[in-house]
Formats: C-alpha cells, sequence, structure tokens
C-alpha cells in the first residue's frame, strides 16, 4: 500500500494551487487540454494524486516538466479550480524535492527566501569589494583594472563547477523518480536515442507552445528569453576567449552577440512582466514570489549590462566600474540558485520530454 502524506496538499496549496479543493474531479481539464494524450493525462491525474496526497506518484510523473502554462484548463473549469496553477505548484514542489538538502526550500518559502537573496548578494558583493583592484584605471574605462582577469578566471571555474555538480546530482534525482513511475518502458539504445532527439529539438525549437490555444507569442517569448540568455552567455564565454587570446577575434563580435541576444531577451521578459501586471489570462492571474524574483534577475542581468557600457562608451569608469559589480552580483545571483530555483525547469523539461518519449 502506498504511503500518504497529509502534508502534502497544504504545501501545494502554498506554492499556487490554493483553489484546488473547489475540484469534483469532472475531467474537463483533461479533455480540452491539447497535451494531454497517450499516457500523459494531466491536469486531473495531478490534481487526484495532490488530493490524496500521494507525493510519490508526482514525483515520479513526468506531467509538471511537460505543460506548458497555456491556461486553457484553468479557463474551462466549471468550478474555477485553476488546475493551470496547480501544475505550477507541482512544478515548485518537485523542485523543492528534487534538491539535494531540501536548499531550495530556501527559494521557495517566502520569509527564508528574503534572507536567502540577501545574504548571497551580500556575499557576492563582498567578494567583489575584496578582490577589486586599488589602482583601477580612473582615465579610461578598462574592466580588466577593476577585477583582474585571473580573479573573474577563478571565481567563474569555481562556480561552474557548483552549477554543473548540483545540476547533475539533481538531474540523477529526477531521473531516478520520473524512472520509477507507472508504464515506464525498458531503457534502451533502440528507444532512448530517438526519444532524445526528440526532447532535445522540443527544447530547441519549442513547438509544442503551437498546440496551446492562442499561445504564438509566448512562443516567441519563451524562445526570446531562453535563446537570448544563451546568447548572453556565448557573448561572455567569446569575451573570455579573447582575452585568454584562444579566439582571434576582435572584442566587437562579443559586444553584437550580447547586444542582440539581450534585446531578444528583454522582448520576452517585457511580455512576460506585461501578462504578469495584467492578469487578464490564466497565465498571469498568480504568480509565485519566486517567479517574480526569476523575472526580475534576468530583467537586471540585461539592464545593467546595457547601463554598464553605456557607461563604456561615455568614458565613465567609476560608474561603468559599480555597474559593472551590480551586474556581477545579479548574474551570481542567477546562476548560483539554478539548480533550484525556477530557472531548474530548463534542464529538467528536456529530461522529462526524454523519458516520457521513450516507448
Amino acid at each position: 500500500m502506498e504511503q500518504v502524506n497529509e502534508n502534502v496538499l497544504a504545501e501545494i496549496k502554498k506554492l499556487g494551487a490554493f483553489d484546488l479543493e473547489a475540484c469534483y474531479s469532472c475531467g474537463t481539464c483533461s479533455a480540452v487540454c491539447p497535451l494531454s494524450k497517450d499516457a500523459v493525462a494531466f491536469p486531473r491525474r495531478m490534481i487526484r494524486y495532490a488530493q490524496l496526497g500521494l507525493e510519490k506518484r508526482i514525483l515520479a510523473a513526468p506531467e509538471p516538466w511537460l505543460c506548458y502554462y497555456c491556461g486553457e484548463c484553468s479557463d474551462t473549469c466549471p468550478r474555477q479550480a485553476e488546475p493551470a496553477a496547480l501544475m505550477m505548484a507541482l512544478r515548485r514542489f518537485a523542485t523543492r524535492r528534487y534538491s539535494l538538502g531540501r536548499v531550495a526550500d530556501a527559494i521557495y518559502s517566502s520569509l527564508a527566501s528574503v534572507f536567502t537573496w540577501f545574504f548571497l548578494s551580500a556575499a557576492a558583493l563582498a567578494a567583489i569589494l575584496l578582490a577589486r583592484e586599488p589602482d583601477m584605471n580612473l582615465d579610461k574605462v578598462d574592466f580588466l583594472s577593476f577585477i583582474s582577469l585571473d580573479n573573474i578566471h577563478d571565481a567563474g571555474i569555481a562556480l561552474t563547477a557548483f552549477i554543473v555538480l548540483a545540476a547533475a546530482l539533481h538531474l540523477w534525482i529526477l531521473y531516478r523518480n520520473l524512472r520509477r513511475g507507472p508504464g515506464s518502458a525498458v531503457l534502451s539504445v533502440k528507444n532512448a536515442v530517438p526519444a532524445a532527439g526528440k526532447a532535445l529539438g522540443e527544447a530547441v525549437m519549442q513547438k509544442r507552445f503551437g498546440e496551446c490555444a492562442d499561445d504564438k507569442l509566448r512562443r516567441l517569448a519563451h524562445m526570446g528569453v531562453s535563446w537570448g540568455f544563451m546568447g548572453m552567455f556565448l557573448a561572455t564565454l567569446i569575451i573570455l576567449g579573447v582575452d585568454y587570446h584562444v579566439l582571434p577575434l576582435p572584442r566587437w563580435v562579443s559586444l553584437v552577440v550580447g547586444a542582440v541576444s539581450g534585446v531578444a531577451c528583454s522582448l520576452g521578459l517585457g511580455y512576460y512582466f506585461y501578462l504578469r501586471l495584467w492578469k487578464k489570462t490564466a497565465v498571469g492571474k498568480y504568480s509565485h514570489p519566486s517567479d517574480w524574483a526569476f523575472l526580475l534577475l534576468l530583467a537586471l542581468s540585461v539592464l545593467s549590462g546595457y547601463v554598464m557600457l553605456f557607461f563604456r562608451f561615455m568614458n565613465m569608469p567609476m560608474a561603468a566600474y559599480w555597474t559593472f559589480a551590480f551586474h556581477l552580483v545579479v548574474v551570481f545571483d542567477l546562476l548560483v540558485t539554478f539548480p533550484f530555483s525556477k530557472f531548474a525547469h530548463v534542464i529538467y523539461r528536456p529530461v522529462a520530454l526524454w523519458i516520457a518519449g521513450i516507448k
């Protein structure tokens, strides 16, 4: 007999599914969901798991990661039970449970998250103040005279190692949970490779957004945010390669890649801010504080990058340096919490798509 966790329902409600108990299991949500097919039947099944406190079944289900939050189920729910909000709450719930040592609780608990973001920002700022060069160039903007390339290199390696290790461990926890789900096919090269190809293609092109009604703009916005962020990361790698004389490219290449990617990311973020502030669609009706934190950090990372470049072109060294410091703090906050925050769905969704696609 499967063990029931009586605290699951209360926790999920705190994470955004506050109207869950209004559901009387009519099945309308699953009937209208364009992504509910074959062995994947959500959100009705997930609602029942949550109501019954079946924690292991929730964690073994790929559905929270396969949902694109189009809100069609909430729009047609006769009881206004907000099944779309449930799917997002379950994603937050799973992120907390997959997290090593339940570290993600510090991101999703209201009071703890305030202290977490303050502590991370303060630690990053303190590290920058300790690492900055005392004889920075005050005649011309030279970011490497503010923080040396060696210090950036060492911090980058340490941060990357932490992110990769934590993400790999979390993916293993996700994989083990999903493979325990009912109806999991036997894993083999014959079925795993094609499924991996489809999952990768979906992660890049996000075609499943097109199956949801009136979601073309959200698909473009989502692609703008994801591709834009990756483009800005690529621009950072290019400039590092140039500084270390690994890439024989002019510095303006990094500037162009970063500027274009920043515009794409900004447009996507603007649309998501609009949805959440307008609150006239199911998508924007309810936003968890962790969603706002993620969007704000992304927006601040892009905005501070542009302001930093503005001060550079205006040759305002001190303004450029301290904007650079602010930019580093924001990017640090965003990346160091990557395996524990909403950002984690970037890696969780492709793996869930892969496992769900194995026949």
